[in-house]
């Protein structure tokens, strides 16, 4: 794709400051010029390594620390 696929998880809206409604990820700002240097060479993989996988890594351990996100189990 020529532009950057927006992310989506729905089910963390409004769980984190780094979201715009309806659950898309913020990735404006670092990944979309990575994206615009390498078209066409990026796909699909790529967003989801590159974008998502680093939103993730941040996110998820202050949600947890929060108490917005836990495990079903519990």
């Amino acid at each position: 794709p020529a532009n950057a696929p927006e992310l989506e998880l729905p089910e963390l809206d409004g769980k984190t400051a780094k979201m715009y409604r309806g659950g898309k990820i913020c990735l404006t700002v670092h990944f979309n010029p990575l994206w615009a240097r390498n078209v066409p060479h990026f796909g699909i993989a790529h967003a989801l390594a590159l974008g998502l996988g680093p939103w993730l890594s941040v996110e998820i351990p202050d949600m947890i620390a929060k108490g917005s996100v836990v495990h079903s189990n519990s």
